[in-house]
């Protein structure tokens, strides 16, 4: 039993040796024209290295990326990067990795962008955001063709959003956890602006996600904020309004 166990030690340890030795930039070589991501200035190893720019779908582009990769944790089935990068100029640090079995999953990641690019990076031509957004995720994991699973929160700090007419949110706060169905949950709350909001957002397994959120002018909403909130959501008779909704993920493209 002891000569089966030195025998894989022996093994586990030359396989990260040798990780640790190949050269970063074969990450470069290996990359395929026809792969979604490019990398320019890969310097060091496989095992700590960098690049100066990885440009994802000719659309995201992060800069000065830096890594470090936890070897001894292939021992335990999981392969583990430290990872330090730039987005438009602001840093994202995080863990992430994979287990054996396929499951990826991030820790502590941490980063901040501006409301305007996430309006880009969703897509949405008719729609300016305005504020910066702070993300904090503690943990997040998920498998192909599972529902994910994520703690932590994300902050909307001066939050606005203009379509016919801008709209003060105040500061905006979504707190990601576990409902009770053990499946991601979003607790979503704001303070200030001109619409009061309340609600939650939940992956469920029969219909992928349910949005049950209450929306209640203030003072300062003007009457066309309040006469566009009755174009999706419910007017109740205290004034305020419910948007209800759910469906498949698939259909909004993120399955």
């Amino acid at each position: 039993m002891k000569k089966k166990y030195y025998i894989f030690t022996a093994i586990s340890a030359y396989l990260i040796v040798l990780i640790a030795t190949i050269p970063a930039n074969s990450i470069s070589q290996l990359v395929d024209e026809d792969m979604p991501i490019s990398l320019q200035g890969v310097n060091g190893t496989l095992w700590k290295g960098n690049a100066r720019t990885i440009t994802i779908n000719n659309d995201i582009q992060l800069k000065n990326t830096s890594w470090d990769f936890h070897a001894w944790k292939l021992l335990t089935g999981r392969a583990v990067i430290d990872l330090n990068t730039h987005y438009l100029d602001n840093a994202f640090i995080s863990e992430v990795g994979s287990s054996f079995l396929g499951k990826v999953f991030i820790n502590n990641l941490t980063g901040k962008l501006p409301a305007s690019e996430l309006a880009q990076l969703a897509n949405m031509p008719l729609v300016q955001l305005d504020g910066t957004i702070d993300i904090n995720i503690e943990h997040a994991e998920w498998q192909e063709n599972t529902l994910p699973m994520a703690t932590g929160n994300i902050n909307w700090r001066l939050a606005s959003v203009t379509v016919a007419e801008s709209v003060s949110l105040g500061n905006l706060t979504i707190t990601l956890g576990e409902s009770d169905n053990e499946q991601l949950n979003a607790n979503i709350i704001n303070q200030g602006g001109d619409i009061k909001i309340n609600g939650n957002a939940e992956l469920v397994p029969e219909t992928n996600y349910a949005v049950n959120i209450k929306l209640s002018p203030t003072a300062t909403a003007s009457d066309n904020i309040k006469r566009s909130l009755g174009m999706f959501a419910k007017r109740q008779t205290n004034g305020d309004f419910v948007f209800i909704n759910e469906g498949s993920l698939n259909q909004i493209g993120l399955m």
